[in-house]
């Protein structure tokens, strides 16, 4: 099952889909692809599309190899789960963040950026 969670992950991020998991047994939700829940153990789990709406959680801010300024740290996204993510702009604890994506290593990743208002 595992590898299933984990091949519907890969091609909904190539979609620029935001997927994570919630266990239809307690009803617990979490991002990171494993086949049983870490709350419940229950193996009856969905993968399901977030928005990818959230807010940020924490960050920190690090100087890479390369000299380039790295931001990284956790997302809440709507639908109750957290996540560990780079970020493309500057951003604040409480900030609202969106995904967007990125290639890395030949692969489609999200990464997320402040929310810009809709201009009406």
């Amino acid at each position: 099952m595992f590898d299933e969670i984990k091949k519907r992950y890969l091609e909904m991020f190539e979609s620029e889909k935001l997927p994570y998991v919630k266990c239809n047994k307690c009803g617990y939700v979490f991002y990171y692809p494993r086949d049983y829940c870490p709350k419940c153990g229950s193996k009856d789990l969905a993968v399901l599309e977030s928005k990818g709406v959230g807010k940020v959680f924490s960050y920190t801010k690090f100087v890479n190899k390369d000299g380039k300024e790295v931001i990284y740290g956790i997302v809440e996204l709507n639908e109750g789960f957290r996540m560990y993510t780079n970020f493309l702009d500057e951003v604040d604890i409480g900030d609202e963040v969106v995904v967007k994506y990125t290639i890395k290593d030949g692969r489609k990743i999200p990464i997320f950026s402040k929310n810009k208002p809709k201009k009406e």
